[in-house]
């Protein structure tokens, strides 16, 4: 299926006080309405799902998955989470507040590194700059306060190295004595599954070599970058979603996940899930040849590197419970990690299916 290429939006995704101000000036024009701003804009990058297929077309595909209803909502209207009310009294308060706190001491104190990660996101149209002084015109607006958290990753060596992410406080209670975290309604939130893949990979494992004894287990791992990005958040949860860089005079709302809402994991696995379900659909598919149908960025992924031969197997006990077993293997996912498994039995394809079905899913193709 052919893709549409975005048109340009309206608004200015810089990081300069003119930008700013002339983004104020496009949603002026929409009466300060978010919402009717990005319908506006709704074939540019700010459109609701842009970062996928049309939902008209991933439909075909999804249909039968029993996520596929809130799939649908979340790409056709953003990523909109239950929240309890606030009294306009009581918001107008904490936005006063949060406009005198600024942000923690962990951002102000690496003011250059803090301009510099705000600055990826606009970059990418992650958040959308406006005048600081003027976010008191949006209406519903509050502003969360920003923090640096060190972390670390490796490297394509396997070497660990630092790593500086941006988060937004989103559970920092102001004036009401309460936060956008704390009124979510977590009861209405779809449920996350994430939480048991690495036992459920196990046991599988375990499973497999007890029932394929001589049967080599390969392994694979495909990586959602930036998956919180990937995914819009409506415009009621972007007003309530700001931050700031007081000394530059500007406010960002932002469109798509933040780093610190609690609904976040369950909101993305309505998207992420059905795709990583969709691999081992695909991956267990006879009517499937990976020779003949494969993603057209497959040539990107490093080619396998083949197992050990001279290394000896291990041996495994039955487990107390049964687990469902194909040679071909299955997808598993944690959070953005798609992880597959599957037994390299001698004169089976099994071992390029998991290579390429993780790709094709994420660029689905009809079957």
């Amino acid at each position: 299926m052919p893709c549409t290429k975005p048109k340009k939006p309206e608004f200015v995704f810089e990081q300069t006080q003119e930008a700013a101000e002339e983004n104020f000036r496009v949603l002026q024009r929409y009466d300060n309405n978010l919402e009717q701003a990005i319908q506006a804009q709704k074939n540019s990058p700010l459109g609701y799902g842009s970062e996928f297929r049309p939902t008209e077309i991933l439909e075909y595909i999804f249909r039968r998955h029993p996520l596929w209803p809130e799939m649908k909502l979340t790409l056709s209207r953003g990523s909109d989470w239950p929240l309890d009310d606030l009294p306009s009294e009581e918001r107008k308060k904490d936005l006063e507040e949060a406009l005198i706190f600024g942000n923690h001491k962990g951002a102000t104190a690496n003011p250059l590194l803090l301009r510099e990660l705000v600055a990826q996101d606009v970059a990418h149209g992650y958040c959308l700059p406006l005048p600081l002084s003027k976010i008191g015109e949006i209406p519903g607006a509050l502003l969360a306060p920003m923090n640096i958290m060190a972390q670390s990753t490796i490297d394509e060596t396997g070497k660990i190295i630092e790593k500086d992410r941006l988060t937004h406080d989103q559970s920092f209670e102001w004036a009401s004595g309460t936060s956008i975290n704390n009124r979510v309604n977590f009861d209405k939130l779809t449920p996350c599954r994430f939480g048991h893949c690495l036992k459920r990979i196990v046991n599988w494992a375990v499973a497999a070599r007890y029932k394929f004894p001589q049967g080599r287990i390969l392994a694979t791992k495909f990586d959602f970058k930036s998956a919180y990005r990937r995914l819009h958040i409506s415009s009621n949860i972007a007003v309530q979603s700001c931050t700031q860089l007081p000394e530059e005079n500007q406010a960002y709302v932002m469109l798509r996940l933040p780093f610190g809402g609690p609904p976040c994991p369950s909101e993305w696995g309505r998207v992420a899930e059905p795709i990583c379900d969709l691999a081992t659909a695909i991956l267990r598919n006879n009517n499937w040849n990976p020779n003949e149908l494969f993603a057209p960025t497959q040539h990107l992924v490093p080619a396998p590197q083949p197992p050990n031969d001279t290394e000896k197997l291990g041996q495994a006990k039955e487990l107390l419970v049964e687990v469902e077993q194909d040679s071909r293997g299955f997808f598993d996912i944690f959070i953005d990690d798609i992880q597959g498994l599957c037994i390299d039995l001698p004169g089976s394809d099994n071992a390029k299916r998991l290579e390429r079905a993780p790709l094709l899913a994420i660029h689905p193709t009809p079957l």
